[in-house]
């Protein structure tokens, strides 16, 4: 049975009242914000709709209402905290003329006589019935109503009481008849008040202070504010009517310690919280102290850890590339018959690897190592190209010179097979930095010759080699055309060059090598001196320098213990005792720029040790014997020149051919049997061998003597094979000769070595070279003869040399002593002896150059 329905609900107006709308559920077209409201909108719910239509929320125009339309909030009258309304403003003066002291049947006899006033009445239901429209009806319904009655001594001593009271001993004296009016007047706001009141008994009983006048009104202004919690003496002291009293008494800190007892109490919790404030800031300060002595120890501990496993991390990667360098090197040997027939490409690096303290006394140091751009000669092989390293790019008038050369030589393809690469970090690093290091610093030219090494047999060609040509070549995982760099570094100082000496049994003159101090030198030189003394002469080298920086020499005749007639002072004891005492007086140093004094030189000896060698008393000539030796074990003689020597013991260049004073067989005998034996060492690549010729009288037969041993290609053995190429001239290993293509005519030339001075940066180089093709100092390449430059940069860099080819002696030599004419012209005098130059030293080469032809021509 259904149930029954219910009675119809009648508006009080007679009339029905509507059914109530149905309440929608918000659906996708009210946005995801009010679905989100609504609850509406499960976890699982696809978003992508939304996201595809107008907007995830729905945007709708704000209505604008004119400005005499807006409703201003109504003013408040009052200070009261019943009138804190919005909207409503409470008469607090209406709920006041209630009586303060009224039983019950005088409350009633009151309300009644209320009631009956009209206009109280209108008042009081437009009050509380009655919304009103703005504030000026607000104030105009709360009109106060005429009182008829007289007023009682309650309401006028509440309306007219100063409302002071009074504060003794710290308490508050509440029976007063002004305290109570005071409590009357404020009675809506005593909370307030009640709190401030406390706060003022305690400051009071605090200083000890007997009396003190409070003014209430002054006490409920306060009030009004609530901050009582951020209430401070000077406030405090306002509400006092004799505050100038209660402010001397306060004044002073110490009066919070006069009383009796509670002074003392308050001293006693002062004096332990300011004594427990002083242990805990010491104790916070040992904190900080220990908390950063911790964090250091921390940090250096974790830095140290990282340090190691970084160590460890790179140490590991270096013998993972070394492990696969070695089995790179290792398959590079066994097909290297093969790769030297077939398409390669070399790489080469004519770095010098000095140590760093040698490195900056070396001047025109970086454009040194762009000296070696004549290796270009292997580019004779059609199967070669080259990707040639250098600190600076040449411009393209020096390219294009060396492009012209190489293609009158018969070179086919030159610019497509030679390929000049520069560390692009060459410009921001250190000059004294080496041309490998440089490579390795600059990211993008290692990661160009990674990717130029794949697909195609491809090694290094190095410079003087050290440890640096070792992380490159495991870097780039390239096979290096030399000897390993542990071997190298042992072999290629001069101790080592004597070893191999020694091993390959090659004579040289008389010394002492492996000198680790200068103890060991001092020894060595007066055990030398005692037992060779017909050696006039003992020559000092440093292990680790090249040239003629590391040299110094004694003569013996300098020696006063030697010098004498007496041959029983000439011991080893007296000998050792002057070179002690004197040998800074009696020792000569060579490059006094790079060592200014014995000390000086002692001190790097010290550091890197050397050896002691006798200077032969006639020597007549210098060979130098440059080599290649295969990673096959073939030893081949690619020259043999004599270099041109210049004071110092300097070689500043070389010249071909060279003098026949013992035969070319007995040179190339002795240079094959010590790179041999350097091969058994593990040597292999370009090296070359020093030799002396000397006689030990008219009648004797002269003595070769190995004196130095360079595992390097040098800048001479590089000339000579650049002469060969642009002069077409093929040499003859067996018998030592160079001889044109076609021709019996032998080929002639004198290198200058590369000539660097300041003051070459003066010379206007268009006009000189100009000047230099008026004079006919130039190459004729149908001749095949003249004037060929090794040019590094324009002229204005500091170094050039010279090339002087030709079939015959006197005009090489002719043609070489012109060009030092024509450049001396340019040069200004006063530049020919600084330091950083060698311009004496090609004087003195070419002079000697010139003597030794017309000595020639005589005989």
């Amino acid at each position: 049975m259904p149930p029954p329905a219910l009675p119809t609900i009648r508006h009080p107006s007679g009339l029905q009242k509507p059914p109530l709308p149905a309440i929608r559920k918000p659906t996708m077209d009210d946005g995801v914000a009010r679905m989100l409201e609504t609850g509406n909108l499960s976890a699982d719910v696809d978003l992508e709709e939304f996201f595809n239509k107008e907007g995830v929320f729905k945007a709708v125009k704000a209505p604008v209402h004119p400005v005499k339309e807006r409703q201003l909030p109504r003013v408040m009258t009052k200070t009261s905290s019943y009138a804190r309304y919005n909207g409503v403003l409470l008469d607090i003066e209406d709920i006041r003329k209630i009586p303060p002291k009224l039983n019950l049947q005088d409350l009633r006899e009151w309300e009644n006589g209320v009631d009956d006033d009209d206009d109280a009445s209108d008042v009081t239901s437009s009050l509380y019935g009655t919304v009103l429209k703005n504030a000026g009806e607000i104030m105009t319904h709360l009109q106060a109503p005429q009182r008829n009655d007289t007023r009682t001594y309650v309401e006028l001593l509440d309306e007219y009481s100063m409302h002071e009271f009074i504060i003794r001993k710290g308490m508050t004296l509440r029976n007063t008849p002004e305290f109570a009016s005071f409590k009357r007047r404020y009675n809506s706001c005593w909370g307030n008040i009640e709190h401030i009141v406390v706060k003022l008994e305690n400051f009071l009983k605090m200083y000890n202070v007997e009396l003190a006048f409070v003014d209430g009104r002054k006490v409920a202004e306060l009030a009004a504010f609530q901050v009582d919690d951020i209430l401070k003496r000077e406030d405090l002291l306002q509400c006092f009517a004799n505050h100038e009293e209660v402010e001397e008494m306060t004044a002073n800190v110490s009066q919070l310690y006069a009383a009796a007892d509670s002074g003392r109490k308050l001293a006693v919790e002062k004096i332990q919280a300011t004594w427990r404030m002083y242990q805990q800031r010491i104790a916070y300060r040992h904190l900080l102290d220990g908390k950063k002595a911790a964090t250091t120890v921390q940090r250096a501990w974790t830095l140290y850890r990282l340090h190691c496993t970084t160590r460890k991390t790179i140490k590991a990667l270096r013998e993972t590339r070394l492990l696969r360098w070695k089995h790179t090197m290792e398959e590079f040997i066994r097909k290297w018959p093969k790769i030297r027939d077939g398409p390669r490409r070399i790489i080469h690096v004519p770095s010098l690897s000095y140590p760093r303290f040698h490195a900056k006394h070396v001047p025109f140091y970086l454009l040194l190592q762009m000296g070696q751009i004549i290796r270009v000669s292997d580019l004779k092989d059609p199967n070669v190209e080259i990707i040639l390293i250098v600190p600076m790019r040449p411009e393209p008038e020096i390219l294009e010179y060396y492009y012209s050369m190489l293609a009158s030589a018969g070179v086919p393809d030159v610019k497509s097979r030679l390929t000049l690469l520069v560390p692009e970090e060459a410009k921001r690093l250190p000059g004294v930095l080496s041309l490998t290091r440089l490579m390795l610093l600059s990211s993008r030219l290692m990661k160009c010759l990674a990717s130029a090494s794949k697909g195609r047999d491809t090694y290094i060609v190095p410079g003087v080699v050290g440890a640096e040509e070792l992380s490159l070549a495991t870097e780039l995982n390239v096979p290096m055309l030399s000897a390993d760099p542990n071997i190298a570094q042992a072999f290629g100082t001069k101790s080592g060059g004597r070893r191999l000496m020694d091993l390959a049994a090659v004579p040289a003159p008389p010394g002492a090598h492996g000198l680790n101090d200068r103890n060991d030198l001092l020894s060595a030189l007066a055990l030398l001196m005692v037992n060779y003394r017909e050696v006039s002469r003992w020559l000092v080298k440093l292990d680790t320098e090249s040239g003629s920086r590391g040299h110094a020499y004694f003569d013996v005749n300098r020696i006063h213990v030697m010098a004498g007639v007496d041959e029983s002072k000439k011991t080893y004891e007296n000998v050792l005792a002057e070179l002690k005492q004197h040998a800074g007086k009696r020792a000569r140093l060579l490059n006094p720029l790079s060592y200014s004094d014995w000390e000086a030189y002692l001190n790097m000896f010290d550091v890197v040790g050397g050896c002691v060698e006798a200077v032969p008393n006639r020597i007549k000539t210098s060979l130098t014997a440059n080599l290649f030796v295969e990673p096959s074990g073939v030893v081949a003689v690619n020259s043999v020149v004599e270099p041109m020597l210049a004071p110092a013991f300097t070689v500043i260049g070389c010249q071909y051919p060279f003098s026949k004073v013992v035969p070319y067989a007995a040179v190339r005998d002795a240079a094959l049997a010590l790179a041999k034996a350097a091969y058994h060492k593990g040597i292999m690549g370009y090296m070359s061998v020093d030799f002396v010729v000397t006689d030990v009288s008219e009648n004797s037969l002269p003595r070769l003597y190995a004196v130095d041993v360079d595992l390097c290609l040098t800048n001479n053995a590089a000339a000579h094979s650049f002469a060969c190429l642009v002069a077409g001239c093929e040499w003859n290993a067996e018998e030592g000769t160079c001889l044109f293509r076609g021709t019996a005519n032998s080929l002639s030339y004198a290198y200058s070595g590369l000539i660097y001075s300041p003051l070459l940066a003066s010379v206007r180089h268009k006009s000189f070279f100009t000047l230099c093709h008026r004079k006919g100092l130039t190459f004729d390449s149908q001749l095949q003869s003249g004037i060929v430059y090794h040019l590094l940069s324009i002229i204005t860099c500091g170094c050039v040399g010279v090339l002087s080819l030709g079939t015959q002696r006197n005009v090489v030599a002719r043609k070489m002593k012109e060009f030092q004419s024509l450049l001396n012209l340019e040069l200004p005098k006063q530049g020919e002896h600084t330091g950083e130059s060698n311009i004496m030293y090609f004087y003195s080469a070419t002079h000697q150059l010139v003597r030794s032809v017309q000595v020639s021509e005589m005989k």
